[in-house]
């Protein structure tokens, strides 16, 4: 192992702790954030000089509301359901062992309903008021990410570095029901601080690790979202791919989001922002041919914490297909 990729190693662990030292200067009606669907090995360049298509779809439905670690009475929260399913194309090249691009464009099917006379933290019963309920339906394009990758630390590009943005493309006045948490944009660029390392213990059993600091630069209207670090480390089995071409992988998502400033409920602030999530992510990888592969996991919440009134989904989905060429 040369000193370089010997220091590399440090790389994720340095900028693990300079994210949480930024996450500290500022730490959604609804708990939720699409980019942990972004984070994992499949996300990971493996190949030299090579371009990678990418169809992700992903799914998330908040019909639970919590408080704290706590699910807690759903009619105390005004919101009811928020149920959103994500397509994105990924399109990343590399252009030789040690730089990479990559863009990410997001299309967005989200479906909102709240109560317009309820209040947070009372039902409508004990507020007096008779219930009323208000949906609506957003179909749109959502903030596109563009990001460059160092992987020149190792012949093998098993560590690199990502520096990016998140341009403001996606509409953040789409509906007047939506407040600016649950809009498809936020409205802000925001600044993208990422690395990833991975490795194999045997010819069997590998591991990998990947975390993503996103920062929203200034505020829009008011409102900018709060900090937002994700982090995964996961493990992978190749046993069974000599006559399978299956590959059981389990991951670790550790998700951190800071509290808002500016443009919340109008009666509670942004009091219902900002959370703290730990899921276990079971998942499949199988390669269909030399140029085709396809990653599928399923997140279970194994620890929650919301501030406030939030609501929460009790499991998310994620599916990709990737082809290089």
């Amino acid at each position: 192992m040369s000193r370089t990729y010997k220091r590399a190693r440090w790389a994720l662990p340095l900028i693990f702790f300079f994210s949480l030292s930024l996450r500290a200067q500022r730490l959604l009606a609804c708990a939720c954030g699409c980019q942990i669907f972004d984070m994992g090995i499949a996300e990971m360049p493996t190949t030299f000089d090579s371009t990678r298509l990418t169809l992700q779809y992903s799914y998330m439905d908040q019909d639970e509301d919590q408080s704290g670690s706590a699910l807690t009475d759903p009619g105390t929260n005004p919101d009811k359901r928020i149920t959103t399913q994500f397509f994105t194309l990924d399109l990343a090249h590399q252009f030789d062992h040690s730089w990479g691009v990559s863009a990410e464009i997001p299309y967005w099917q989200r479906y909102f309903v709240t109560d317009n006379n309820g209040a947070v933290g009372v039902t409508d019963a004990q507020a007096g008021t008779t219930p009323d309920i208000a949906s609506a339906q957003v179909n749109t394009l959502s903030d596109i990410r563009l990001m460059a990758m160092y992987t020149g630390f190792s012949e093998d590009m098993s560590t690199g570095l990502i520096l990016g943005v998140k341009l403001p493309t996606g509409p953040f006045r789409v509906d007047p029901l939506l407040d600016r948490d649950t809009e498809p944009g936020t409205g802000t660029t925001d600044l993208l601080i990422g690395g990833f390392d991975r490795g194999r213990w045997s010819e069997d059993w590998g591991w990998y690790a990947q975390t993503l600091f996103d920062a929203p630069l200034y505020a829009r209207d008011g409102y900018q979202p709060g900090n937002n670090l994700d982090v995964v480390v996961g493990v992978h089995f190749d046993g069974l791919d000599a006559w399978s071409h299956l590959k059981p992988l389990l991951q670790a998502n550790v998700s951190l989001r800071g509290q808002d400033s500016g443009g919340g409920d109008a009666a509670n602030g942004n009091a219902d922002s900002g959370y703290q999530d730990l899921y276990l992510t079971p998942g499949l990888q199988v390669g269909l041919g030399s140029s085709i592969q396809a990653t599928g996991f399923v997140y279970l919440p194994v620890s929650r914490n919301v501030n406030g009134d939030q609501l929460v989904a009790p499991w998310l989905a994620n599916a990709q297909i990737s082809y290089l060429f």
